[in-house]
């Protein structure tokens, strides 16, 4: 049976991609028309304001008279003006997070201005297969040429998909690439590239087992019973087995987790409920596209039980797409992890 793919746009501007398999969302992607050009991977060039003291970071003005922040960076002059990239979103309130590492990103294959080279996903182990691919990309860029231009590119594990055409995609980023840094640098804020919309993002990112099945509903939304699916799986509780749940709260400062053992007290049901928790938490965040620092809660543990959990969600967050920082245990027995915002909470987009 095939992934379903579904897009779609309301006519209040809600943009929604959903992945759906056999009745289960197992992805989404939701935004608004208010974000404009300031989605995560636009490219800028942006003027220097001063510098935060004490962080390393610097506010940075762009179009629109908006304002971003640009962390852990070299020594800046104010007023230069300098290229950067929206990193993620910002939260409500609060400058645009910027980085000065300018990537371009296709399905299959990642441009990286100023590390020139070629490399390839460690996920692809076959060395056979590793050197048939330096080969096609050396069809398209030679190492030589790369360092000429200060640019590398790396072969994400997407490019092996029979359909996927690698050198059609190397000439289109490169061709992105020397767009962006060959134009001249301006004398003001300029917006140099919009990031990808939140449908072209999800047919970029999602990789199914099977190939997706597209499908644009338009504003058709409620036909399809997308709403209905989203309300239903972004509740405050998430029901495991043997009674036990696991409740989200999204804070100001931080999103909190409790895992609820249903009443039983056991040791081992402590554990097997907190491996079931730890196994669908990615999920549950990504979902809600829920970001920054989380805190778990889980039932008490003996020290061995809480590494076998701290295994299972390690193992959890590597399948996951977005960027996942695990911490560890807290003195107090709880678990954090920090979390890439690279969507906007859905709660926010709602209104719920």
């Amino acid at each position: 049976m095939n992934d379903f793919l579904y897009h779609a746009q309301n006519k209040e501007g809600i943009k929604l991609s959903a992945w759906v398999k056999r009745g289960e969302l197992k992805d989404l992607y939701l935004c608004d028309s208010k974000n404009g050009v300031f989605v995560p991977e636009s490219i800028f060039w942006g003027k220097v304001q001063k510098a935060l003291p004490g962080t390393g970071g610097y506010f940075i003005t762009l179009p629109e008279n908006r304002v971003g922040f640009l962390r852990n960076s070299p020594p800046l002059k104010e007023g230069n003006i300098i290229l950067v990239q929206t990193s993620s979103y910002p939260q409500p309130g609060k400058q645009i997070p910027l980085q000065s590492k300018i990537v371009i990103k296709g399905k299959g294959v990642i441009i990286t201005p100023g590390t020139p080279g070629i490399n390839i996903s460690k996920a692809i182990a076959d060395s056979k297969k590793r050197k048939e691919l330096y080969s096609l990309v050396e069809t398209v860029v030679t190492r030589e040429s790369l360092e000429k231009e200060n640019v590398g590119l790396i072969l994400r594990t997407s490019c092996l998909s029979d359909d996927h055409q690698i050198k059609a995609e190397i000439e289109e980023l490169m061709n992105s690439y020397r767009r962006i840094f060959l134009s001249g640098k301006p004398n003001k804020p300029t917006l140099v590239a919009t990031g990808p919309s939140i449908h072209a993002r999800a047919e970029r990112d999602w990789q199914p087992e099977e190939k997706f099945k597209i499908q644009d509903v338009g504003e058709d939304i409620d036909e399809f019973g997308l709403w209905d699916l989203i309300i239903e799986n972004i509740g405050d509780v998430v029901v495991l087995e043997n009674k036990a749940n696991l409740y989200i709260e999204k804070t100001q400062a931080m999103i909190v987790i409790d895992v609820n053992s249903g009443g039983i007290k056991s040791k081992a049901s402590a554990k097997s409920i907190s491996l079931q928790a730890a196994e669908v938490i990615p999920r549950e965040l990504r979902i809600r596209g829920f970001g920054g620092k989380v805190i778990i809660d889980f039932p008490s543990m003996n020290q061995s039980d809480k590494n076998d959990v701290e295994k299972c969600l390690s193992l959890a967050f590597k399948k996951d797409n977005v960027p996942t920082k695990l911490a560890g245990w807290t003195k107090l027995g709880n678990f954090e992890l920090q979390r890439k915002r690279d969507r906007i909470p859905v709660n926010e987009i709602l209104k719920i």
